[in-house]
């Protein structure tokens, strides 16, 4: 299983467009998980070109403000897709690899760059973390740690 998790800080370049495709197509990445979009929708054009024309599923969240906005994406040939949570500050996918069936999950987390929101990034942090009994990766934009 390969993976990317990278803080774009936004995407409306093309550059960075071209970034993940290659990143996507020279890694045969299984998933993708892009931080601060700066964006709450998306052509289903666009996140083809993410995931080099793969099949993936995708989710996001829309961002507060001028930052934030998390897009997770996993491909459908690799995992089947459980549920889905979408908090203030990350998304969850559970999963079940095809291939032997065994369940964990991805989390993809943008940590609160403003300090009155630090304590309820956190305390969602543990929440998660505390609730499941699956292994699991995250991965994201942390700083607040």
């Amino acid at each position: 299983m390969k993976g990317l998790f990278w803080n774009s800080r936004g995407l409306r370049d093309l550059a960075k467009f071209q970034f993940l495709f290659d990143k996507s197509c020279d890694h045969q990445l299984d998933f993708v998980a892009i931080l601060e979009m700066r964006r709450d929708n998306y052509l289903a054009t666009d996140l083809n070109h993410f995931c080099g024309g793969r099949d993936f599923f995708w989710q996001w969240s829309s961002p507060r403000g001028q930052s934030g906005g998390i897009l997770l994406g996993v491909n459908a040939h690799v995992f089947d897709v459980g549920s889905i949570i979408i908090g203030d500050f990350h998304i969850k996918f559970n999963v079940w690899n095809k291939d032997d069936g065994f369940e964990w999950a991805i989390i993809a987390a943008y940590g609160a760059a403003q300090d009155d929101l630090k304590q309820a990034f956190l305390t969602e942090m543990v929440q998660f973390c505390t609730s499941t009994d699956k292994p699991f990766v995250l991965g994201g934009d942390l700083e607040t740690i």
